[in-house]
């Protein structure tokens, strides 16, 4: 999310030096800074989610957590989504997967 956050401060940087500005500049501050406060509160709930996650699989196991999910995939997805889905499970649970997302928060 720190790429939507640079986006968001370089388009303001962009606009305010632009000549093409038409927009008042107290508007243009207060919707800069409710969307780089909508960042951080995806931020913080993404980070909570991934707790609540990590959570459910040491309490749960990843056997538990994979037949579940697998069953569930079976019954509401194609082959390939679900092909999809266990390759994007084997990159989130991986070593530096976790690693790299602890650091970001």
């Amino acid at each position: 999310m720190a790429d939507l956050s640079n986006f968001v401060m370089q388009e303001a940087d962009r606009q305010s030096s632009s000549q093409e500005n038409v927009i008042d500049s107290d508007k243009m501050q207060n919707f800069y800074n409710s969307a780089l406060s909508s960042i951080k509160q995806m931020n913080s709930e993404v980070a909570k989610c991934a707790d609540k996650r990590e959570q459910l699989h040491t309490e749960y196991g990843a056997e538990s957590f994979a037949a579940w999910r697998k069953e569930h995939s079976g019954q509401v997805l194609t082959e390939h989504q679900q092909a999809l889905v266990e390759d994007n499970e084997k990159a989130v649970r991986s070593p530096v997967s976790r690693q790299s997302s602890a650091e970001s928060r």
